[in-house]
């Protein structure tokens, strides 16, 4: 894989620097309060207008600055699997979003940079963890689709490709190109594989150190049944939420889950009232809380739960919404409310959970506190030619982008 000859921020290596008299009159700080009210591609772009732009823009004072000024717009976009494999060429990577924000839209948000079909695994914080579709040894990279940044992780452990992964960025927000600044921003790479029917492999890759580590969990159950006894085809990464990585399906009756920063494994029990008779489930992630949603098939009801604290001692739930399908009004005709299958809440807004339509192939929302099921306000349907409930990620934009950081070491602990 090659990367284009764009810079970081999309703007070309030849760049000329034009006058600027106007804004030469202006002081740094009059020209920084001009500039953070811009949204996040026109403000990248005026790096190219000067080098006392660039300058300014690539501070950490400017970036502080617009992170405060624009701290509750971030956007979010729905990635969706077009056939169930999970396979996505660079170039049409908008063929598979689903989104509000015009700034997916641009050419400047796109996987085009990279030159292989590759297979979206996971996203936290603006930052993407693909896997080439190729054939053993794996190969992972994490790349920022806007800034086009990327890297190529060293080599896992095993060349096992079949493993539930998790993904989590702890961004330190900065636009300069150098070395050091690169540096801030930092990553964990999760692979769980069934070493035995009681016992969890993990290997886990650390930007920081760049090298992959392994651990070994043994469930503390009396029942080696009831922990890692889903055999899931799709194999899911984890939800992310309170710096914490969660898999609902590898546990019969508990929620997995794993602390990457301190290496402590734990469960989470499911909320009260979830049994067998749950037709559908699933588990995401809203404005930092952790949600689960369930359809009962014999109530026909649906059901949202939220849990108040997360943590790795587990935590209380209690029933955010619930409703019988007949309570569900519905603008979408060709919607039949008791053949919509559930998908990941929207990460931004708390009232809206997602749905599938096992009819139109459409995803759809759905409102819990206005109980309307609609089409989402998005520029194109998103629809999905999978027969199944497809796999869905939610992809959070941040207002300013994170940084990829420089991997300096490669290899095995």
């Amino acid at each position: 894989m090659k990367p284009s000859d764009e810079t970081i921020d999309g703007s070309s290596h030849n760049v000329e620097t034009i006058s600027s008299s106007v804004f030469d009159k202006l002081t740094d700080e009059l020209l920084i309060e001009t500039l953070i009210r811009l949204p996040l591609k026109p403000a990248n772009i005026c790096k190219c207008i000067s080098v006392r732009f660039r300058s300014l823009i690539s501070s950490s004072n400017f970036v502080r600055c617009y992170l405060n000024h624009h701290q509750i717009n971030d956007s979010f976009a729905l990635y969706y699997d077009l056939d169930g494999k999970r396979k996505i060429r660079p170039s049409s990577v908008g063929m598979c979003m689903a989104f509000e924000s015009p700034i997916f839209e641009s050419p400047g948000f796109s996987l085009s940079f990279l030159q292989e079909t590759i297979h979206y695994l996971a996203s936290n914080n603006g930052l993407v963890l693909c896997c080439a579709d190729l054939c053993p040894p794996v190969v992972y990279f994490v790349c920022n689709p806007l800034t086009k940044q990327w890297i190529t992780l060293p080599p896992p452990p095993t060349d096992v490709k079949a493993s539930y992964i998790g993904f989590i960025c702890n961004p330190q927000y900065s636009c300069n190109d150098n070395q050091e600044q690169r540096r801030t921003t930092s990553f964990k790479v999760v692979r769980i594989q069934v070493a035995l029917r009681d016992t969890l492999s993990l290997e886990i890759f650390c930007s920081e150190s760049g090298r992959w580590t392994n651990e070994n969990y043994m469930s503390s159950s009396t029942s080696v049944n009831e922990l890692f006894y889903r055999c899931n085809f799709g194999y899911p990464s984890a939800v992310v939420c309170g710096g914490l990585l969660h898999w609902d399906n590898l546990s019969k009756t508990d929620i997995f889950t794993y602390d990457p920063y301190s290496g402590i494994c734990g469960t989470i029990k499911y909320p009260p009232g979830i049994t067998e008779s749950s037709s559908d489930y699933c588990l995401g992630e809203s404005a930092g809380r952790l949600r689960y949603a369930d359809y009962c098939k014999s109530s026909k009801t649906y059901r949202v739960w939220q849990l108040k604290d997360c943590s790795n001692d587990g935590g209380e739930w209690f029933l955010l919404h619930k409703v019988h399908i007949l309570g569900m009004k519905s603008t979408v005709q060709t919607a039949y409310k008791d053949l919509i299958g559930l998908l990941p809440p929207h990460p931004l807004n708390q009232d809206i959970v997602f749905f599938w339509c096992l009819c139109s192939f459409k995803i759809l929302e759905y409102n819990m506190r206005t109980k309307l099921l609609k089409l989402p306000c998005f520029p194109q349907d998103a629809k999905v030619k999978y027969l199944m409930i497809p796999v869905v990620f939610p992809f959070v934009l941040p207002c300013w982008p994170t940084t990829v950081p420089i991997i300096q070491q490669h290899g095995e602990s």
